[in-house]
Parts: C-alpha cells; structure tokens; sequence
C-alpha cells in the first residue's frame, strides 16, 4: 500500500490540481453529507455538469494544446483533455471516497 502511495508522488498525478480537488471534494462530501445524499449525488446530472465545467474551464484556462504552429488551438485534442480531466476529478473523487470508508472501517 505506501509503495502505491509514493508513486503515486513521485509520478506526479497526485500533485494535478483536478485530482487534489477531486480528493478534498471526495473528502468533503464523506465528512459533511448523508450517505443518502451522495447516492444521490451519483443520480443527478448536474453533479456531472458541474465536474464538465469544472475541467473545461481548468482546461481552456490552463492547459490548452496548441497546433505545430503554436498560433491556433487544437480543438480535438483539447476536447480529448477536457474528457481526460473530467475522468481524473471523478476518478479521484470516487478512490477518495472509498479510502474514508476503507479507513473508517478500522
């Protein structure tokens, strides 16, 4: 489990600012919301609106791509950041979840 931890820091993905709002969200929502209201939250499309806009901003804002040129932006392989960044915040936001439950289990 700590060999998993540390690559995880020494990768670098733990240090992306979508995963580490993705944990804090994930921790968040285990300490101050209902489990009712989490299940919940999974059912509601605008939970998953919200993490689109999320990436989409973070994206458009931060880490566009741009074409050999560097003059005009690469609109299909941005798009496939946006999706990439909205599965990273999920993702990270789900395991975070799971974590809180796996320890409050002990």
């Amino acid at each position: 489990m700590f060999r998993g931890i540390i690559a995880l820091f020494t990768s670098g993905v733990i240090l992306n600012p979508l995963v580490l709002l993705g944990i804090f969200s994930g921790f968040y929502a285990m300490i101050k919301l209902e489990t009712g209201t989490i299940i919940g939250l999974f059912g509601d499309m605008r939970f998953y609106a919200v993490i689109a806009c999320i990436a989409a901003v973070y994206t458009l804002v931060f880490a566009k791509i741009y074409q050999e040129g560097g003059l005009n932006v690469d609109w299909p392989a941005t798009s496939a950041r946006i999706l990439w960044n909205f599965v990273r915040y999920f993702i990270s936001f789900v395991l975070s979840m799971s974590f809180i439950m796996m320890i409050s289990i002990f």
